[in-house]
């Protein structure tokens, strides 16, 4: 069909690479900016599935720690759960990424744009490494371009190139959707959208093809974040307690110095949920022994903040032993802090009755009923409006009844 384009049998064979195939996937695929099946799409696809598949299966290793996180986020500000794959183009879900012109961290954010998005850039900290503070940051700035464009792919072009770029070409033009600027745009700008479109691809049909994780020690845990706003000299905490300082180092490259000085804003530690134990068991006892101190910085009430987030449980009532979590001084809440205004969309209803489960990554109707006491793979089906064979996503909405 594409003759500038070759599948050799080797690759139709070993990766599953048909034609005929990727080009019904293509068209059956969820996607918020529309697929042109064309040379370009089929070149990105192909990079992802055939060419680099060594680097797909570290993204997908990666996928399984942050996506719960972004999807999360997403969620919570009615934003579509495509916009997930962003970051992976953008970075291939590493937080400490750096690019040659100076963008960092996973969502890719030049200096200026960083701390014009609230985010600290300094000596000290570079929070466009922070997963969720950064993912929140990439939210607030697709937000405000979508309130400019109102149309995902001249949002994502804007995202590449800023949107000043875009607007210009439009007033110049006359022209209005991404198709018709395409011409006018960067060359990167222009590989954008179809670069998307195949990392979108990846992350939807990477089994089709044969493709697994890369394994690591990481691999299957969950990630939990803790916001914080005490002092921590982390050589001090690594030696006094069971954090690793290779993983901590690893999942935390925000950190510039080994001494956390939050300052008058809480910054986020994230750990997988066995050594966040030990951490939070340690930077208690530290502050609690110096609370009535002035060495320490009280917020208003002398309270001792500690807020502890999973991003990727599922959504479920207060345990029943959270006031005594309290007493403790560790405030187990959601996610209101992340919510950043609001842009007309859909929201799923919650009902007293029902609560909301985001699907996870990997995850299956068996494992979502495993987790909920008394609900059966027949019920979530019936309450969704599930069949036998139907297809599920990360990121679907699922009601679960009391």
């Amino acid at each position: 069909m594409y003759p500038h384009l070759s599948w050799s049998l080797n690759e139709k064979i070993l990766f599953n690479f048909y034609e005929e195939e990727v080009t019904e996937r293509l068209r059956a695929m969820n996607s918020i900016v529309t697929v042109n099946l064309d040379e370009d799409v089929f070149s990105q696809v192909r990079r992802f599935v055939v060419l680099d598949r060594g680097s797909s299966k570290s993204i997908l290793y990666r996928s399984e720690l942050y996506f719960p996180l972004i999807e999360r986020l997403l969620f919570d500000n009615n934003l579509p759960f495509q916009l997930k794959n962003l970051a992976v183009l953008e970075s291939a879900l590493i937080p400490e990424a750096r690019s040659y012109a100076g963008a960092a961290g996973m969502w890719q954010l030049m200096p200026e744009t960083a701390r014009n998005l609230g985010l600290r850039v300094n000596k000290n900290i570079d929070e466009r490494k922070d997963p969720v503070a950064s993912t929140r940051a990439a939210i607030t700035y697709l937000k405000k371009l979508f309130g400019i464009f109102n149309d995902w792919a001249l949002v994502l072009a804007a995202y590449n190139c800023g949107e000043n770029k875009i607007l210009n070409i439009m007033e110049e033009t006359g022209l209005t959707r991404f198709d018709e600027i395409k011409k006018y745009l960067p060359k990167q700008t222009q590989q954008f959208i179809p670069t998307f479109i195949g990392a979108s691809y990846l992350m939807e049909f990477y089994g089709e093809h044969d493709l697994v994780p890369d394994e690591s020690e990481l691999r299957g845990q969950y990630l939990t974040y803790v916001s914080i706003d005490r002092k921590v000299n982390l050589n001090k905490m690594f030696r006094e307690s069971g954090v690793d300082q290779e993983i901590f180092k690893k999942l935390n490259p925000s950190f510039r110095t080994t001494e956390i000085n939050p300052g008058k804003e809480a910054v986020f530690i994230c750990l997988p949920d066995s050594m966040m134990v030990e951490f939070v068991d340690y930077y208690l006892k530290l502050h609690r022994k110096f609370a009535d101190t002035s060495t320490i910085v009280e917020a208003a009430d002398h309270s001792l903040i500690l807020e502890l987030i999973s991003f990727s449980r599922p959504y479920i009532d207060a345990p029943e032993d959270v006031e005594a979590a309290r007493d403790e001084k560790i405030n187990y809440r959601s996610t209101d802090y992340s919510k950043v205004e609001e842009v007309p969309s859909p929201r799923v209803a919650k009902k007293s009755d029902e609560i909301i489960h985001i699907l996870r990554t990997g995850e299956s109707l068996s494992d979502v009923a495993d987790q909920y006491p008394q609900v059966t793979i027949a019920q979530l089906m019936n309450w969704n409006g599930l069949r036998e064979f139907d297809f599920l996503l990360p990121g679907k909405a699922l009601t679960i009844r009391k």
